[in-house]
């Protein structure tokens, strides 16, 4: 179980596309990287608890996110053609930002030895 969240690392590799293609939509995926020191990282309780939590956040601001823009697209700028492609992808970047952010900040505060209480 040790080197399984590792291999998010290599999500990042997506990241890398935005600097063949000039395509800065690419480059969310690049706070994936930070996922390759898992490989040698211990695991315990509180780790896969803090990984837990870091996807309910994601997927939470994902969900806020996509009904925002989506309704945003559909009601105020009266596109219904793109809103729900827009909402999906602006949450779905939005998501991969706050998981990365999410997993550092629990990584950094077990490393200070900040505890829950």
């Amino acid at each position: 179980m040790k080197c399984r969240y590792g291999f998010l690392g290599f999500f990042s590799l997506i990241g890398l596309l935005g600097f063949w293609t000039d395509n800065p939509m690419f480059f969310p995926f690049l706070g994936f990287a930070l996922f390759f020191e898992y490989f040698f990282a211990e695991t315990d309780e509180m780790f896969v608890q803090n990984m837990r939590k870091a996807a309910a956040w994601a997927f939470f601001s994902e969900l806020v996110i996509t009904a925002i823009v989506t309704f945003y697209y559909a009601i105020i700028e009266h596109n219904s053609n793109v809103a729900l492609v827009k909402g999906i992808g602006l949450g779905f970047g939005f998501s991969i930002i706050v998981f990365c952010f999410v997993t550092a900040y629990f990584d950094w505060k077990d490393r200070c030895g900040v505890s829950d209480d």
